[in-house]
């Protein structure tokens, strides 16, 4: 009901509220239920022009403004016999930056919206004077679904720049905890950002949040997306998606948006090209791959050639797995992923024949991999069979006592492996 989204509208924001105004507003939703229409709507005008006289009162002077004139208008609105006429001006002043001397608005809406004003006072002067205009609930309804859109939306400065100024806050520690949660802000951008504003404000929010790199931005970013409002992340969605780096960054980071970011158009490109990357922004690409295929947007008849290329992009960049999570782990063994990074790289003919290149350049790959895979018959074989051959990399040799072999918990594993299986270990590591 229309009344009961203005309500939460009012409880949702009580911060951004007086008790006056909040109290206003609550008992005119009141009158509204007990079918009182009158009242209702007056109490509800009346909370809207206290709120706009507080804003434009705590308000800086607008760029442009006479400084003098501001001055001025602060004391009227301090006056209770000329506030109200005030602010009525404040909300009709249009912007004129060609006029002589140029006119600064002093409440930010567009023109349109400016001119609904005129209709909700005529409204307020018919229920104060009782005139003859018969006043009902559909036009407290009405008023209150004005409300609901709009109100936040306006102030001195506009509702974004407030709420872009909110976040700066809330992300800046000597102000605000950085374990405080920025999700009431983030229910605060549908109401205080015109839609038409939202790649700007995503955009310039980056900013305010301390800039990319440090994980908040993105982590908001994802829960919009991942959140259950439909609207919001239909808003977030499309800002990402035209901005490739945003998005790149933010899939590598967070890998089980690619569903929601990737078309299935766009699928065979993504991991042909992007996946292959270098450096930022793909150093999750197994992750992202095993994500591509639980979504379904790698076809079954793809999945091995895309397997065979993010595995060639790994190797390539020297890199190894990255971070992957169990339920990927499992969907990338269902598709075969660690039988083709045996049958490519980890065998003893590959490595034998590239021994030098495998152990100068290939270092993080193997590391990055080995340290990922599971302790069990298949892979205790592999590396048994590598290091057995009379040729084979001495770096991965080295790296893997040190780093695997010479551990206590690694070791007890794999010689549990060995044993049970009555596989024959290489002299070059065997560890005392």
């Amino acid at each position: 009901m229309i009344a009961d989204d203005f309500q939460r509208l009012v409880d949702n924001n009580k911060a951004t509220f007086t008790e006056d105004e909040i109290g206003l507003f609550h008992d005119s939703v009141r009158c509204f239920h007990a079918g009182i229409f009158r009242p209702a709507y007056i109490m509800a005008y009346q909370g809207m022009m206290i709120y706009f006289r507080r804003i434009i009162q705590n308000a800086k002077t607008p760029t442009g403004y006479d400084a003098g004139k501001w001055t001025g208008l602060q004391k009227r609105l301090a006056k209770d016999k000329e506030w109200e006429e005030e602010v009525n001006n404040a909300i009709r002043t249009q912007p004129d930056p060609k006029g002589t001397p140029p006119v600064i608005a002093i409440l930010c809406m567009s023109d349109s919206l400016r001119k609904d004003f005129d209709y909700w006072r005529n409204r307020r002067n018919d229920c104060a004077h009782y005139r003859e205009y018969n006043i009902n609930d559909s036009h407290v309804m009405a008023f209150y679904s004005f409300l609901t859109q709009y109100l936040l939306k306006i102030s001195v400065e506009g509702g974004m720049v407030t709420l872009l100024k909110e976040f700066k806050d809330a992300c800046d520690t000597t102000k605000t905890s950085p374990k405080k949660s920025l999700q009431p802000l983030i229910d605060k951008i549908l109401t205080m950002v015109n839609p038409d504003e939202m790649d700007e404000f995503f955009e310039n929010l980056e900013g305010m949040m301390g800039y990319r790199f440090n994980g908040k931005y993105e982590k908001m970013l994802a829960s919009i997306i991942k959140g259950g409002n439909e609207e919001l992340k239909n808003h977030v969605v499309k800002f990402v998606r035209a901005n490739k780096n945003v998005m790149n960054e933010l899939i590598n980071g967070c890998p089980d948006l690619v569903g929601h970011l990737i078309e299935k158009s766009e699928s065979r490109e993504y991991w042909m090209k992007h996946l292959r990357g270098n450096g930022f922004g793909t150093n999750n690409r197994v992750a992202v791959l095993a994500r591509m295929i639980m979504v379904g947007l790698i076809p079954p008849a793809e999945q091995d050639e895309a397997m065979r290329k993010v595995l060639e992009h790994s190797f390539d960049n020297n890199d190894g797995m990255g971070e992957v999570s169990e339920e990927e782990m499992l969907a990338l063994k269902s598709a075969g992923f660690f039988t083709i990074l045996k049958d490519e790289y980890f065998n003893s003919d590959y490595t034998s024949n590239n021994a030098w290149n495998c152990g100068k350049n290939k270092y993080d790959f193997f590391y990055g991999y080995v340290a990922n895979l599971p302790i069990d018959k298949e892979w205790v074989v592999v590396l048994c069979d590598i290091f057995s051959q009379a040729s084979y990399p001495t770096v991965w040799r080295d790296m893997y006592k040190q780093y695997f072999l010479e551990k206590d918990e690694y070791k007890a594993k794999f010689d549990k492996v060995v044993s049970e299986n009555g596989i024959t270990v290489p002299d070059c590591l065997k560890v005392e």
